[in-house]
């Protein structure tokens, strides 16, 4: 008799605990099942945009929507986070949110994210493969209801984002995209091994997110050394020489340190190499994907809040995405002559860089320009700690170890030199853009109510 009692009420207490635990998991909010998913999502998009060999503009342009869906997502769960609605040029309020409801922050942002790259990529199958395994472990992990509205509203804010993306001019450069070099030999010509023509001539009409113009920064950029030539066809400015002799140099007297950061922060998607009469395409990440796949990795390292990295992700983004518009209305504006043209026209014809050159013009780099507004913006959010970078590892090019954004910023500059694509000047002055760029969205761009 006595054992029945205890039997009966340790049954009923198993039951109470049961329905009780069952009765929180239904109140609780905000819920977080995986701080790291956007890591994962930004991985899931760079296979996509790599497979699809896009130019690094188009590149950043994937990324950047994509991680504007899933902050303005997952902001209105964190009370400090501020909507970029109101900032960002012609992107319209978003749904109105039920706070009422209960959320999982990570699933919001996985749709959301998601929701907005597969649309973007030709790869479809590669982002819906990923969120589709995704989509399965949470529905076997959350209260139906939960699972529900996280979905619903993931699904409403990226409808928002790619209708504010399809107003950007994109769709309407497509057909408008041949690029006829100058006939003139002090101008960018097409550069070898593929000769190819300039690529996104008309970048420089897309709609920024942040800044006013794509020429806004360019009073930002000294005018470059003038490349002359007299009747013999000798290059007669001593300063341009100089730099010209510069990357000549460097490129015979590399060292192996130097030549793997060249091929390190290459992140050249449409290099090429030849193999006998084959023509093989290079599968690399971009610069914007390197930067994103960086940051993801410091988020991880870091254990960043699902928060922290959405707002960390949006803001690089959005800054490279800007970067990208002014380099390329400086590029087209200057349309300044690659090293290696000049280098075979009067040192060596039979000269190649290290790596291969980008198809477009020269001055200043991209790279530098995206790299340093980059690093302006983390730096200012995040503060300085060594980190480990392992972006390129996928690649075969390893981890790399920085003391902090800046420095990394700094290396990805240089690498332009090292690897004989960029003359001294096209660094230092992206460098200034890319910086000044980087502190515009510092100042501009508020996602925190302390900031």
């Amino acid at each position: 008799m006595k054992f029945n009692k205890i039997k009966y009420f340790l049954t009923i207490f198993f039951i109470t605990s049961l329905l009780s635990n069952c009765t929180n998991k239904q109140k609780e909010k905000n819920i977080t099942l995986n701080h790291d998913i956007l890591s994962e999502c930004n991985l899931a998009i760079q296979n996509a945009v790599v497979l699809d060999g896009v130019t690094p503009p188009v590149a950043a342009r994937r990324y950047f929507y994509s991680c504007v869906a899933a902050y303005e997502a997952i902001q209105v769960l964190d009370s400090n986070l501020i909507s970029t609605s109101s900032q960002f040029n012609q992107l319209d309020s978003m749904e109105f949110f039920d706070a009422t409801l209960n959320y999982c922050a990570d699933l919001i942002a996985l749709v959301a994210y998601t929701s907005t790259a597969k649309s973007l990529v030709y790869r479809e199958d590669s982002v819906n493969s990923f969120r589709d395994r995704k989509l399965e472990y949470y529905k076997n992990n959350l209260n139906a209801d939960v699972y529900k509205n996280s979905v619903e509203w993931g699904e409403k804010v990226s409808k928002t984002v790619l209708n504010w993306a399809k107003t950007d001019t994109f769709e309407q450069i497509r057909g408008r995209d041949l690029y006829l070099a100058k006939n003139s030999p002090l101008f960018w010509q097409p550069t070898p091994s593929e000769y190819m023509q300039a690529i996104e001539p008309q970048w420089m009409h897309i709609r920024p997110n942040l800044i006013d113009s794509a020429a806004q920064f360019r009073s930002t950029l000294p005018e470059p050394a003038a490349y002359e030539i007299n009747e013999s066809g000798e290059s007669i400015n001593p300063e341009f020489n100089k730099l010209m002799r510069e990357v000549y140099n460097e490129s015979q007297d590399i060292d192996s340190q130097e030549l793997l950061i060249a091929r390190y922060w290459d992140d050249n998607p449409n290099s090429t190499f030849h193999y006998g009469h084959a023509t093989i395409k290079v599968l690399k990440v971009s610069p914007a994907g390197h930067w994103l796949s960086m940051f993801s990795t410091v988020s991880r390292q870091k254990q960043y809040s699902i928060f922290q990295s959405a707002e960390g992700m949006l803001r690089v983004s959005a800054a490279m995405f800007d970067g990208f518009i002014g380099a390329w209305d400086a590029k087209y504006h200057y349309e300044y002559i690659r090293p290696v043209t000049v280098i075979r026209r009067h040192i060596d014809s039979a000269w190649l860089p290290a790596i291969e050159t980008p198809a477009f013009p020269e001055y200043p780099s991209a790279h530098s320009v995206v790299s340093s507004a980059a690093a302006t913006v983390l730096t200012n959010i995040f503060g300085e700690y060594e980190f480990i970078d392992s972006a390129e590892n996928e690649f075969g090019m390893g981890t790399r170890k920085f003391s902090n954004f800046r420095e990394a910023s700094d290396e990805a500059c240089m690498s332009r030199l090292y690897g004989g694509i960029h003359f001294r000047e096209g660094i230092e002055y992206g460098k200034l853009v890319g910086n000044a760029i980087g502190a515009f969205h510092n100042e501009k761009l508020k996602t925190r109510i302390s900031n």
